[in-house]
């Protein structure tokens, strides 16, 4: 009998979805990032089906609080690098990405993960994929909104709704998927479509439906 661990993947569901790569974030490796990530999809309502634009990147961090300098620099070693999401790297980045100052070598695991994921993934600028998370527990913003002052938001956009959908992995792993409440049904099919556990540099199966 398969243990079924907890992972949660967050992953905002177009038509589609289903053809799109998703790209898994262990939290116990990024904790700092996640809350970030966590804070801009709950609370402000920020999409999770991104699309890739690397060669834009700076112009977007430019938009955003963590144009260089920024309020992180000069931090000690736990809140010295400036996180943005959406990210840099997508079409969705830049103008109203909510930034955390966070550790520099979280950024940095992150942007080699990021990195990775296109490349395994064939994920050229353009294409869209989904953004996932594992092992939430205990990361802030999971459960509340209730900013501490570490989120800001540079200029501010519009937030859709989700219908959260459990599914189950081959190996047993639970996802958490947030489907948009126009189109429902339109994670259906991620059914049969592998997810990229980043932090393991490995796929698993998605196989049904809870």
């Amino acid at each position: 009998m398969v243990t079924i661990r907890s992972f949660t993947l967050l992953a905002l569901a177009f038509a589609s979805s289903s053809l799109a790569a998703t790209v898994t974030f262990d939290c116990t490796k990024v904790p700092n990032i996640c809350a970030n990530d966590f804070y801009a999809i709950n609370c402000v309502g920020k999409p999770t089906q991104l699309n890739r634009d690397s060669d834009d990147a700076t112009a977007h961090r430019a938009a955003n609080a963590c144009r260089s300098p920024n309020r992180c620099s000069g931090n000690d070693d736990s809140s010295n690098s400036c996180d943005e999401y959406p990210y840099a790297s997508s079409q969705q980045g830049g103008k109203g990405a909510v930034t955390r100052c966070v550790p520099a070598h979280e950024n940095s695991v992150q942007g080699g993960v990021i990195s990775s994921f296109y490349s395994r993934n064939s994920v050229e600028n353009g294409d869209a994929y989904n953004v996932a998370f594992s092992n939430t527990n205990g990361i802030q913003y999971t459960n509340s909104c209730s900013n501490t002052g570490n989120e800001v938001i540079r200029r501010s956009g519009s937030a859709p709704f989700y219908t959260p959908r459990r599914f189950i992995t081959s190996e047993g792993h639970e996802l958490l998927m947030f489907e948009s409440r126009e189109e429902p049904g339109s994670l259906d099919g991620v059914i049969g479509q592998d997810t990229y556990l980043a932090h393991e540099d490995r796929f698993v199966k998605i196989v049904r439906a809870l």
